[in-house]
């Protein structure tokens, strides 16, 4: 598989566990919604338009998915990979607005006591339904979007598991304002307020964790022995010195300087760099973009030394 099919197939995986997402939600949320205004419960009202927010994420999701997937152009040629981490972003927006707006809806509701009505005793089931079915829904996005390091689908997962909480905390606040009495009824409400607070700081999580992406965070130890010891076991590659490395979106890119003997010709060296980069992409089938830098090894006292390099990158030329 070559590394541009690796990264379409990934897309399409993306575009899937969204739209998994969507429909997901949009049927949970709208029996929340329907269940908590009929039943008068305010923490399953915040728990069903978190829900439903949910079903707006899942859509930036598919639209990131679909605008990453397009092929690099004139004005773009490293591709639109990052619009799958800017999808993420998003979300991480939307998530906060939802946490602040219905937090202060349910802050109202307690500070007016005298406008709060008992919860229904039926809800709570709606609350652990949305339980089960929000955990499911997580823990297929979260291994799907690891599976791929897709940042949209790892950032809806860590939206999905938020909700289980928000479940739980609504089913807790139904149930201690149905079973203690008129003078509890407040924590329902108070069960919307931590909730809310709960859903900013999934958002304020997912907003740090996309932040990193695009500030062209460097890949993971492991993925960085993994290039340098497919690259030394190329012959003719007498040692590696300076590694960059980036992600953008599903793809990796990778620039590293290889030492060869000084004495080999022009073609010889272009001949090696070729298959270090072939070797490159296939150990690592996210690297779609391979720049490989010839170094005479006689210099190899020059420059940077992999000791000192850790992903970030420095001015310099490259071939």
């Amino acid at each position: 598989m070559t590394a541009s099919t690796h990264s379409q197939d990934g897309y399409r995986m993306v575009a899937w566990g969204g739209w998994v997402g969507i429909a997901g939600n949009l049927t949970l949320g709208a029996a929340k919604l329907t269940g908590g205004i009929l039943g008068t419960s305010q923490a399953l009202v915040a728990d069903a338009v978190d829900t439903l927010g949910d079903a707006v994420t899942s859509i930036v999701v598919v639209l990131g998915a679909w605008r990453a997937r397009r092929p690099a152009d004139e004005r773009h040629p490293y591709g639109h990979g990052k619009a799958e981490v800017l999808a993420g972003r998003t979300i991480a927006v939307i998530i906060m607005a939802v946490g602040v707006i219905f937090g202060y809806r349910a802050v109202t509701k307690i500070l007016s006591p005298e406008t709060l009505s008992p919860p229904a005793l039926w809800t709570i089931w709606l609350a652990v339904a949305s339980i089960v079915v929000k955990e499911a829904m997580a823990r297929y996005k979260m291994h799907l979007g690891r599976k791929i390091h897709s940042e949209s689908l790892i950032a809806d997962a860590l939206n999905h598991r938020s909700d289980v909480f928000t479940s739980m905390l609504a089913a807790a606040g139904i149930t201690a304002a149905v079973y203690l009495g008129p003078e509890w009824r407040f924590l329902d409400a108070a069960a919307a307020v931590i909730i809310c607070l709960i859903i900013f700081g999934v958002g304020v999580t997912v907003f740090r964790r996309t932040g990193s992406a695009l500030m062209d965070e460097a890949v993971d130890g492991s993925t960085l022995a993994t290039i340098r010891k497919a690259a030394t076991g190329v012959e003719g590659v007498r040692g590696t010195e300076k590694l960059f490395t980036r992600r953008s979106g599903l793809e990796t890119h990778v620039e590293l300087h290889v030492e060869v003997d000084g004495h080999m010709t022009v073609g010889d060296a272009h001949d090696i760099a070729t298959r270090v980069s072939q070797a490159i992409r296939d150990a690592v089938p996210a690297a779609t973009h391979v720049t490989v830098h010839i170094e005479p090894h006689e210099l190899e006292g020059e420059g940077l030394r992999e000791q000192d390099v850790k992903g970030s990158r420095e001015p310099g030329s490259q071939v």
